[in-house]
């Protein structure tokens, strides 16, 4: 008896084994030159944005060899990253795959040995055809934005159908539906730029794109699941196309940052973005769109109006736990920087190298800017800022602006080129700056206002250049 059950234990542990070696591929390879660049692998994230980011560091040795192990559950594309730039692997489980590349012609120039087909090679001579495309869209882009007729629209449409013949129902797909959905919000925002030009009829543009998405079957969880940002791209430009901006800014009398259009006109862009959920037929591609709606309302609205939606999710959609568990997550951080809640600590140094911490600015109201120099609604504000900033004293008002710039000099030369008189704190790291990941930011501008007493006042709903002024009045100079 005990030799049958050592024999079963035995085939068991070699069974498990076997499973959890497949699980996981082996990546090696050589690159020709590194520098300070950052080398690293990811997957793709639950949320674009919101999402803790799944990286493994990628680290040669002095002859530019690397060698690691990657887990795996599934056929899927990781990543391949230097600094902004990324190349896309076919990831198979208990896949050995060895890479060669070259530094200055990344992502043109990577070779991958071990794959089944020669996926590297058709990836190589797509990134060839595509770049006159390419180059024609960045030329007429900003025409296209300022409603100037343009064949914008067309471009990325020769862009997917190149991309189809490359990549459709290869591992390498998700490529072409990408390209779809780049398509589809240019074709939206086309919508948009040309609203109120004579004899143009957005309401029957708007069918037709529906219409279009419906045949390149762009609702598919494997379509949307390819995007950027899920379905937020395609139904936030979808909901742009009713005038919501427009209206809003003939109210107020001035132009105003898409945030604030999200905040003050959210009844009627909520309403338009849930509206294309019923174009999505598939349940699970009907939860992963689904989810993006609600975390976006958690991350930019107040949490008593993204609560609803959110606790309607985890009802409807228990049986997606990855997804309700990132949403419980992500609303529960919400939650810790909510208006009233103790505001984030933090020690970063100025260009003088000292540190400053939050506590330094106690007993004052103060304005958390999270900037960086390449963020041009960030520069914008500026203006606005230094006239807030030289009407009310110091020991009442202070500006700390801490920058995500990765590269350090530039924050520096940006110093020197706008010469704002706040303290200016260096974060770095980009959208992984601790102190913007702890407050939850999404992007940039991104502000916090703290009272005297170190608590949030508000959460990332003031602007400089539209209700800081007033509100600043009523904390200050009316109290």
């Amino acid at each position: 008896m005990y030799k049958y059950l050592l024999l079963f234990l035995t085939f068991t542990s070699i069974f498990f084994w076997g499973c959890q070696k497949e699980q996981q591929i082996q990546l090696s390879g050589t690159i020709d030159y590194v520098g300070s660049s950052e080398l690293y692998l990811s997957k793709q994230a639950v949320h674009y944005k919101y999402a803790d980011k799944k990286r493994f560091a990628v680290q040669p040795n002095g002859n530019g060899n690397f060698s690691l192990t990657i887990p795996v559950d599934s056929q899927q594309i990781i990543d391949f990253n230097i600094d902004d730039r990324s190349y896309p692997i076919v990831a198979s489980p208990g896949a050995n795959l060895n890479l060669r590349i070259y530094r200055s012609q990344f992502p043109d120039s990577v070779m991958v040995e071990g794959y089944p087909q020669p996926w590297d090679k058709k990836y190589r001579q797509y990134q060839t055809d595509v770049t006159e495309i390419n180059k024609r869209i960045s030329d007429h882009l900003q025409a296209f934005r300022d409603g100037k007729p343009t064949n914008i629209p067309d471009l990325y449409r020769q862009r997917y159908l190149l991309a189809a013949d490359y990549f459709k129902d290869t591992p390498l797909d998700n490529i072409y539906y990408k390209t779809v959905g780049e398509y589809l919000v240019k074709s939206l925002e086309e919508i948009k730029y040309r609203r109120e030009q004579p004899d143009f009829n957005a309401r029957q543009q708007r069918e037709q794109v529906l219409e279009e998405a419906r045949n390149l079957d762009f609702f598919s969880f494997e379509a949307l699941h390819a995007q950027r940002a899920g379905i937020r791209d395609f139904t936030n430009a979808f909901a742009n196309t009713f005038g919501v901006a427009d209206s809003l800014e003939q109210k107020y009398g001035q132009e105003l940052l898409q945030y604030d259009v999200k905040r003050l006109g959210y009844p009627k862009l909520d309403s338009a973005r849930t509206s294309v959920l019923k174009y999505i037929s598939g349940r699970k591609a009907k939860a992963y769109a689904q989810m993006h709606l609600v975390a976006e309302r958690i991350g930019e609205m107040p949490l008593e109006i993204a609560r609803p939606g959110y606790q309607n999710y985890l009802k409807e959609y228990e049986d997606f736990p990855r997804y309700t568990s990132f949403l419980k997550d992500f609303y529960q951080q919400r939650e810790r920087v909510s208006p009233g809640k103790k505001a984030i600590p933090f020690s970063l140094p100025n260009q003088n190298g000292e540190f400053v911490q939050m506590e330094d600015f106690e007993g004052k109201y103060v304005l958390l800017d999270f900037w960086a120099s390449w963020c041009i609604p960030c520069l914008d504000e500026f203006p606005h800022m230094k006239e807030i900033y030289s009407k009310y004293p110091r020991d009442k008002f202070e500006i700390v602006a801490i920058s995500i710039e990765e590269d350090s000099l530039r924050w520096r030369s940006a110093l020197q080129r706008f010469k704002n008189p706040w303290p200016q704190l260096y974060g770095g790291k980009g959208f992984q700056q601790p102190t913007f990941k702890a407050y939850r930011g999404g992007g940039i501008p991104f502000y916090v206002l703290v009272g005297p007493e170190g608590k949030i006042l508000r959460y990332n709903d003031v602007r400089p250049s539209f209700n800081l002024p007033g509100l600043l009045d009523s904390l200050i100079v009316n109290s």
